[in-house]
């Protein structure tokens, strides 16, 4: 087995690195959904969803309501239902199945739900990404709250207990100490909470009055503070000045029984706020780390991942396939470089493309990408893990929007060892009555010997397998297949390998 010099990238200063190692399935899918929001490999597409601020996703934009405000409000009702004593509840997307609650009114939660569903991860973590990328997108600079990974989906509703606009102050910050927030946590995630988006007369006719109903504005929302599309302490700073907005509605209303924020605010004699009204930098990280601190709460039984951190290079698309011209069948490696300048959340990108051919003699086991520094000079050599034993051939395995999926595998033979059995595993999203967040569910199929002969004087014999997945034309994106073949020596995996992109 051989490492391949396969790209050479020029970069401004050497890459540096966390306890990364590639390829991590569940720290490559949500580092795509979060870094590659634009242009070629566009990810979860979240930030054409929230931009301008004010955009929003759904539906008519005189409905006056916001997308990523709304990203904000779900994540913060998965989240309010935590019983940190208890170890349960938090961010486990259990809002999907609660959204008939009278604490659950409104739009924002089915609204964001379907948006998150057609995406390839928990929808735990996508609901924990809206808000990193809610923040990150309505702010200059770019705000980044820490993100982790790992969350796993809730089967039924957790606990009520949501505060409302007529929860009492006690039971307010009881709920909130339940989620493991004491008083001055909660006011401060609330403001963070409140610095973007409005209350609807739509869904809250007891806060907002008929009134605020206009042409252009048919939901009648009515914002919190005056910058209603920038993460800013604006809202802080008008609640206590009492100009602008004053705070919004939740403070402001005419019904007194509907003031949360005011008596939440006032229940420390503003001291909170105060210290908020700081400075605007002040107000960015204690909302940053209250953010950070609802994200990371999820029940005992999940254990999430180190921070995900925009990586400088990342490789992207990685294949092995055959391809055949006038000489016959080769085997070639294909995929893509990213380059992340300036490593961050929505940063710049580029790619670098290889196409090479491999020696079946010798094989492959690594690709090494070398690093030069802007002067042409060589640097540093980052090499990367690939194996050549079994792997999915993108040329042969396919799934049409209607479910219909084939997949063919190439199995590198041996003399000396013999391949007992090579079996796919497909994972595919299924509905699920009672939310929009739909269940991951796999299905395993043995592989058949292949009548195809065609890689064969590569060393190579191909295993085939096809089958009527049940899908929609919504999600034959999502689906993936491991495939794995059992050798006398132990087994070997193709992970992860996305059917249609």
């Amino acid at each position: 087995m051989i490492s391949l010099l396969i790209f050479t990238l020029t970069l401004l200063t050497s890459p540096g690195y966390s306890t990364y190692v590639w390829p991590n399935h569940l720290y490559d899918e949500l580092e795509h959904l979060l870094v590659d929001q634009e242009g070629f490999n566009n990810g979860a597409d979240f930030k054409r969803a929230i931009t301008p601020c004010t955009y929003y996703v759904n539906g008519n934009q005189t409905l006056g309501r916001m997308t990523a405000a709304q990203w904000l409000r779900t994540a913060f009702h998965d989240f309010a239902t935590a019983d940190v004593a208890a170890g349960t509840g938090g961010m486990d997307a259990s809002i999907g199945w609660e959204t008939d609650r009278p604490e659950n009114v409104g739009s924002a939660f089915n609204d964001s739900l379907s948006f998150f569903a057609p995406f390839v991860t928990t929808l735990a973590d996508l609901i924990a990404l809206s808000v990193v990328t809610s923040v990150g997108v309505c702010s200059s600079p770019n705000i980044h709250i820490p993100l982790r990974g790992g969350r796993v989906d809730a089967s039924e509703g957790g606990t009520f207990g949501v505060p409302e606009p007529e929860t009492d102050i006690q039971t307010t910050l009881n709920q909130f100490a339940q989620a493991g927030f004491n008083q001055q946590d909660a006011i401060g995630l609330t403001a963070c909470g409140h610095t973007l988006g409005n209350v609807h007369h739509a869904g809250f006719p007891q806060v907002v009055g008929p009134e605020a109903v206009t042409p252009n504005n048919t939901g009648g929302g009515v914002h919190f503070d005056s910058t209603v599309d920038v993460f800013d302490v604006l809202v802080v700073n008008e609640y206590l000045a009492g100009n602008g907005q004053r705070g919004g509605p939740l403070v402001t209303s005419d019904n007194v029984t509907v003031r949360s924020d005011l008596r939440l605010y006032t229940s420390d004699n503003n001291i909170t706020m105060e210290g908020l009204s700081d400075s605007q930098e002040h107000f960015v990280s204690e909302c940053v780390s209250l953010f950070a601190r609802m994200l990371d709460t999820v029940p005992n039984s999940t254990t999430l991942s180190d921070v995900i951190i925009p990586l400088e290079l990342k490789p992207v698309n990685i294949t092995l396939d055959f391809v055949e011209d006038e000489t016959g069948f080769h085997t070639v490696f294909a995929g893509y470089i990213r380059n992340t300048r300036a490593p961050a959340f929505l940063a710049t990108l580029s790619f670098m493309s290889s196409n090479t051919t491999i020696d079946p003699t010798l094989g492959i086991s690594s690709f090494d990408v070398n690093v030069e520094d802007s002067t042409g000079e060589s640097g540093s050599t980052v090499r990367y893990p690939i194996q050549d034993r079994v792997f999915v051939m993108k040329s042969r395995s396919t799934v049409d929007d209607e479910g219909r999926a084939e997949v063919t595998a190439a199995v590198l033979s041996s003399p000396t060892t013999d391949v007992s059995s090579v079996t796919a595993v497909f994972s595919f999203p299924t509905p699920q009555i009672g939310t929009m967040s739909p269940s991951i569910e796999s299905l395993s199929l043995s592989l058949m010997l292949s009548n195809s002969s065609v890689v064969s004087d590569l060393g190579y014999i191909m295993f085939t397998t096809s089958t009527q997945l049940p899908l929609s034309i919504s999600n034959a994106y999502q689906v993936t297949v491991d495939v794995i073949a059992d050798f006398g020596d132990g087994e070997v995996t193709d992970k992860f390998r996305r059917l249609k992109i």
